[in-house]
């Protein structure tokens, strides 16, 4: 165990590794291919991953896309362990986009460290036997007496060294193994050892190039007045006057898009400057044709779904026993809400497309660059070979760049001018007219026998889904039940959960930890109003319900994962030991706990939180503890940051996350709006993990969804039972 203390779904597919080998025939596009002679080496490039010149320079290139989670030096240090080079004298950068095979860019889901470990680690490992069967030759010794150490193959015989960079060439011209042996993880050196960021210092001295800092040569910029209702068309257009700005060079429009992305049809100004098309952008007189759906408001919304909660779900989803016959003896229901979000990246939405002739090249940030070149392709009719993507660094994605609509308007705005584009969306925009996570509702009932043992237990999900954005209003699956579904932790004999879709017409995504946040605040809120009303001890409650539950498969076939009940009584025991639980607590404090299993990252999660009654619906957070179980921690430095801020995510939600629509237009519009947790509200946090051997499993979105229900307990313990979200709609405050 360890201490720091501070004051959708598998979208992402990966080829299968088999037989013990890695297949390497792909290679960073310009480079040199393996079967040039040797002596017209350059560098040493067995695969996309890693470069090795002959100055003993090592390049390794990481194929995830870095917003901020850190996956830079993650996956970097995976592969370095491998190779046993100093992770110090290694320079990471992104793989070329076509260098890796097909997906391999895809970055969500917390699945990075997951899918990537074994197949870097095979990468490094082949590079390190390449380069001692090149050292091996040269002493005319067995490859088996050699050793790697720090960049050098070492000969155990005689404890000569050669520098990598002496083998370059003489490796290059070796034959590729098809079979390799990994390093055994207690000979781990690197792995498990807290590094830095990669490229802190850059970031911290502003050398980092963000989207945003990109500039491509002859670069015109543009930004667009978009309709304000979903799926309006542009009527009219009247340019007079922002024409007459200095630098305007042009005015365009576009039409809007359907599936998958949602383009809003919109009128762009395109100027020599930024400054120069926003100004321009203000002075343009439109006439919208807001179609048939621009009535639409969320109070009307959680309206519908309060009609709706109390009747048959539309779609059954999982069903084990019958709560029917097997209802109990007492029974319990209360229903939960929570309203759309956005994903309020510190960088503002921005991207840059040249369209010529020969074809299209992109520059930006890109969750999903091969789905927005197929998208691209058809929407824009380019052929998708000839779209040439150039990946950047993202200041934050959350989600929000798994989705490109900001894609397809600079490609639409730039075929209309002979010159690289680079569209930017102000922060009203990007509040405004991005893709929210869904607005939900639940209905949950309980039947428990007297003792409050729970023998039936029925959840009821209403949403706004995402499926009917992406796939459209016909897509027969639309449940987001992760977490509420085959997967359900505890030990209930009867179950029966389902969905309702409500449509709306406002443009949905995914965010961060996705469903699974949204149905763990009501499942484990409703466990803890079980628990109250039969005086049963809620953290005594839940383990009786887990850690004597055997693991379990979700369902059958690949779409079907592993469930660890114990593994999740462990993140609950861990979190409940470090707060305090059993302990005295202090005149007007109370302690809340929640736990969790994000189940298709293979990671279990749980957090207590402490707060202090300061008055009447007012209080402070004296203190939180986090518990997480991934699995093997490759960077203890980068699980604590995605912990801490997953938990400064997730109390902006709990808190006063929340946008609000009116006649089908947003009304938030700006970080004065909706607000983002402030410095001086973050509290003392302190994060544990536990030990593990087990494969590392992810962590980007783990931390977030017991927070919420974490801190509802506790303030239902203090006697107030928020039942929705933000809770400062419930009349709650904070200091």
């Amino acid at each position: 165990m360890q201490k720091q203390k501070i004051d959708r779904r598998d979208f992402i597919r990966i080829t299968s590794l088999s037989s013990g080998s890695l297949a390497i025939g792909f290679l960073v596009p310009g480079f040199r291919s393996l079967d040039l002679p040797a002596e017209d080496c350059e560098f040493f490039q067995p695969n996309a991953y890693i470069k090795i010149d002959k100055k003993g320079k090592v390049t390794i290139f990481f194929s995830k896309q870095e917003s901020g989670q850190g996956v830079d030096t993650a996956l970097p240090m995976i592969v370095a362990e491998e190779m046993d080079v100093d992770f110090r004298d290694v320079k990471a950068a992104i793989a070329p986009f076509g260098s890796v095979r097909r997906g391999e860019h895809d970055t969500g889901g917390s699945q990075s460290i997951m899918e990537m470990y074994t197949p870097l680690r095979k990468a490094g490992a082949i590079a390190k036997a390449m380069l001692i069967s090149a050292a091996a030759n040269q002493w005319k010794v067995k490859p088996s007496s050699c050793a790697a150490d720090k960049g050098e193959v070492v000969n155990t015989i005689t404890m000569q060294r050669i520098p990598y960079g002496e083998l370059v060439c003489a490796a290059a011209a070796l034959p590729v193994p098809k079979e390799v042996s990994l390093k055994n993880p207690k000979d781990f050196t690197l792995i498990g050892k807290s590094e830095k960021r990669s490229n802190l210092k850059d970031i911290l001295t502003g050398k980092a190039q963000y989207g945003l800092d990109l500039k491509v040569e002859g670069m015109v910029y543009a930004v667009s007045e978009r309709c304000p209702v979903l799926g309006g068309k542009l009527v009219s257009v009247d340019d007079t006057a922002a024409r007459r700005v200095p630098g305007v060079i042009k005015v365009v429009s576009y039409t809007g898009t359907g599936a998958p992305m949602h383009v809003r049809a919109g009128v762009a100004v395109i100027a020599t400057n930024i400054w120069s098309a926003m100004k321009a952008r203000k002075l343009l007189g439109i006439t919208w044709d807001e179609g048939d759906k621009n009535k639409e408001s969320t109070e009307a919304l959680f309206k519908t779904f309060a009609e709706k909660a109390v009747q048959a779900p539309q779609i059954k989803v999982f069903e084990k026993g019958d709560t029917g016959k097997n209802a109990g003896a007492v029974q319990m229901t209360a229903s939960y809400a929570a309203p759309f979000l956005a994903h309020a990246t510190l960088e503002p939405v921005n991207f840059i497309a040249s369209v010529k002739a020969e074809g299209c090249e992109l520059w930006g940030g890109l969750q999903l660059p091969d789905w927005a070149v197929n998208t691209i392709a058809s929407d824009c009719g380019i052929k998708k070979e000839n779209i040439k993507v150039n990946l950047a660094l993202m200041g934050g994605a959350f989600g929000r760049r798994l989705h490109f609509d900001f894609a397809i308007e600079a490609v639409k705005i730039a075929q209309q001018v002979d010159k690289p584009v680079k569209l930017l969306w102000e922060r009203t925009d990007d509040v405004q007219f991005e893709p929210y996570r869904p607005a939900n509702y639940h209905q949950l009932t309980a039947g428990t026998d007297e003792k409050g043992n729970i023998i039936a237990w029925q959840h009821h999900v209403l949403g706004t889904p995402v499926a009917y954005m992406t796939d459209g209003p016909n897509n027969p699956h639309p449940e987001e039940m992760d977490g509420a579904d085959g997967g359900f932790c505890y030990d209930v004999p009867n179950i029966k959960t389902g969905y309702t879709p409500v449509p709306f017409n406002i443009n949905r995504g995914w965010l961060r930890s996705v469903d699974i946040c949204v149905n763990t605040f009501p499942v484990e809120s409703f466990i803890d109003e079980i628990a109250a009303r039969f005086k049963r001890d809620p953290y005594e409650f839940r383990i009786s319900m887990l850690e004597n539950r055997p693991d379990f498969k979700t369902g059958e076939g690949p779409g079907s994962f592993t469930q660890s009940p114990k593994r999740v009584a462990g993140v609950l025991k861990l979190a409940a030991e470090k707060i305090g639980w059993k302990e005295k607590r202090k005149p007007n404090h109370f302690i809340g706990l929640a736990t969790h299993s994000f189940i298709f990252a293979k990671s279990y999660a749980a957090h207590a939180i402490e707060i202090e009654i300061l008055g009447p619906k007012k209080f402070r957070i004296t203190r939180v503890v986090g518990a997480i179980d991934c699995g093997l921690v490759i960077n203890p430095d980068g699980l604590l940051n995605q912990m801490q801020g997953g938990l400064a995510f997730a109390l902006t939600q709990a808190l006063k996350g929340e946008i609000t629509i009116s006649n089908s237009r947003v009304l938030q519009d700006g970080f004065f709006s909706y607000e983002l947790l402030r410095y001086d509200e973050m509290p003392p946090v302190e994060i544990y993990w536990v030990d593990s051997q087990e494969d590392p499993g992810g962590v980007g979105e783990v931390g977030l969804p017991t927070v919420a229900p974490a801190l509802c307990n506790a303030l239902a313990a203090a006697g107030y039972r928020p039942r929705s979200l933000p809770i400062r709609n419930e009349g709650f405050s904070w200091v």
